[in-house]
């Protein structure tokens, strides 16, 4: 009898579940982008109007003594990650710094006086240090990192 009703309840699920008159799923493909999310002006607008937006909240985080970046210009990672900035507090008491500042660093344009820009490292660096010396391994960056940001605003 046990056999029976698990059997009966099983075709029951599924005569309830297959409903021949529910609709299929759509399957159509995402509409096509609208002109103006296709338009270079129009993407370069929307880029440039997002890049005054973290320029005035680190400027806002700034004066709330809430930013204390290590580089030239304020990096914007800190701003976006985590809404404010110690990456000069921590370099000052040798620690690790965000990826973009690290790499602002290795470009030349850091800002802490008296640091060596070879010994800024990375959280990221620092992590991968941590665990090849967990493993016993030297820590090497991997082969073929990518150089870091060279648009306008970080490149001297």
């Amino acid at each position: 009898m046990r056999m029976r009703w698990s059997t009966f309840g099983m075709l029951l699920l599924l005569a309830l579940g297959c409903d021949p008159g529910a609709p299929a799923p759509s399957r159509a493909p995402p509409p096509a982008a609208t002109p103006a999310e296709a338009d270079p002006a129009a993407l370069e607008a929307r880029r440039v109007a997002i890049r005054d937006q973290v320029k005035a909240l680190i400027g806002d985080l700034d004066k709330a003594g809430r930013y204390d970046c290590c580089v030239e210009a304020p990096c914007n990672l800190c701003a976006m990650r985590t809404g404010g900035c110690k990456c000069g507090e921590g370099l000052r008491n040798g620690e690790p710094v965000c990826e973009e500042c690290a790499m602002m660093w290795r470009r030349g344009n850091g800002a802490e006086p008296g640091v060596d820009a070879d010994s800024v490292r990375s959280f990221l660096e620092a992590e991968r240090e941590m665990v090849a010396a967990a493993r016993g391994a030297p820590a090497v960056a991997p082969a073929g990192e990518a150089p870091g940001c060279s648009c306008k605003e970080h490149v001297k």
